[in-house]
């Protein structure tokens, strides 16, 4: 009966484990596609919508979980199209793991996200060279 008994304990951990691990990777898939999705909402990226992988664009780079960690650089050039010179344009909340965004001289307008202050990750914020304007709220 004991033995019966840790039989049953052990597949019922097992089944709890495995659903764990399931629900988990659907979250951070979802995750994952929230952050693409906002990408391309903010339409500085109009020229990808047809690959897949977002950690392929120019100025985004991810860790090896497929988070966003890097927004911005050399590489990346926003269209010069007026109504996508918004900085609001990028929904910065979706982005948990961003550790480094950079858009210097990007010609961005507008008020600076006060949300950017809730990204825990943040390590370098370079916004230098646009046409900025907010409190100092770091």
């Amino acid at each position: 009966m004991a033995k019966c008994v840790c039989s049953l304990l052990l597949i019922a951990f097992y089944m709890m484990a495995e659903l764990s691990s399931v629900i988990g990777g659907a979250m951070h898939s979802s995750s994952i596609n929230q952050e693409r999705e906002a990408l391309l909402h903010s339409g500085w990226w109009n020229d990808y919508p047809n690959i897949t992988n977002h950690c392929d664009w120019d100025g985004i780079s991810c860790n090896l979980a497929g988070n966003v960690i890097i927004i911005g650089g050399s590489t990346m050039n926003i269209p010069s199209s007026k109504e996508l010179l918004w900085i609001q344009k990028l929904n910065v909340t979706v982005f948990p793991n961003l550790e480094y965004l950079y858009l210097d001289g990007m010609g961005l307008r507008g008020t600076i996200p006060t949300q950017i202050a809730t990204l825990t990750n943040l390590s370098y914020l370079i916004l230098s060279n646009n046409h900025l304007h907010g409190n100092n709220f770091f």
